[in-house]
């Protein structure tokens, strides 16, 4: 329940993490550009479009750590590794284990492996969850029947859509397995501009997503630990969000929803004063 590469990874290489900073296996990872220091920190969610505000550039997602006592988060659902204070390394007597490279055996230091992105070709995929890790986007069940399968109405979406820029999909029903683009901005009235083949009937079931199922899409990460795609963004078009192209949009099992997507060429072009 993370983040992994699926297509054209970099090679993986240890880097060490920022001190003070936790990461997490699965996490993407970023060099901290709003405070430069010496290490990899979480990719947090973006700040200005394209993450401009922050500076942040997406480096590779974490595969591991070289703690020789693994810690595990019951939040998170997975191992996690936390840097000491800058100062406080001197002599720290924590046991590290694993690293191989550049890196000297007398560097004792916290490390991650990092499987790098290779700029917009490194294919990612991603959990899509509500806030949390393991909660699911809202499921919507049809509280209006249609005869022409242009649209229906539910209970309230996890977001606000923007109109083109927002998928629908029917999980229970004659159309089960249909992925339209929303053209409306409701939380409750859905339309869309291609039919579905069959008609809609109430108690029919469907889940939506701030994302294209195919594309040019915005996306929002989870909170500051960069594990998850956060399914309440509602992605206003001149907010905060990471562009990317959608290869691929599972929305068909419950708490199991990813996107597999490449960074935009405008999350790699940021300009440092």
């Amino acid at each position: 329940m993370a983040f992994s590469i699926v297509k054209d990874a970099g090679e993986k290489i240890w880097v060490p993490v920022e001190p003070g900073a936790t990461i997490y296996n699965g996490s993407l990872v970023a060099c901290d550009w709003s405070a430069v220091a010496d290490g990899i920190i979480p990719l947090a969610a973006a700040s200005g479009i394209s993450n401009t505000s922050n500076l942040d550039i997406p480096f590779g997602v974490c595969l591991g750590n070289n703690l020789k006592t693994q810690l595990y988060s019951a939040t998170y659902k997975t191992n996690y590794i936390t840097a000491v204070a800058a100062g406080s390394s001197h002599g720290d007597a924590t046991e590290y284990s694993m690293v191989d490279g550049v890196f000297g055996k007398s560097d004792h230091r916290p490390m991650v492996l990092v499987e790098l992105i290779k700029g917009t070709n490194t294919t990612i995929r991603g959990n899509i969850f509500n806030a949390a890790v393991g909660t699911a986007p809202t499921l919507l069940t049809a509280t209006v029947a249609s005869t022409d399968g242009l649209g229906t109405t539910t209970n309230a979406t996890q977001f606000t859509p923007v109109a083109n820029q927002a998928t629908i999909y029917c999980r229970k029903g004659a159309n089960k397995g249909a992925y339209r683009i929303l053209d409306t901005t409701s939380t409750t009235v859905h339309t869309w501009t291609q039919a579905m083949n069959h008609d809609i009937a109430i108690g029919d079931t469907f889940v939506a997503t701030h994302l294209r199922y195919f594309s040019t899409a915005v996306m929002q990460l989870g909170a500051t630990v960069g594990l998850w795609v956060e399914a309440s963004f509602s992605p206003a078009l001149n907010s905060h969000y990471y562009h990317v192209e959608v290869e691929r949009l599972d929305l068909s099992v419950a708490g199991q929803e990813f996107v597999e997507f490449r960074f935009g060429g405008d999350n790699f072009a940021k300009v440092r004063a």
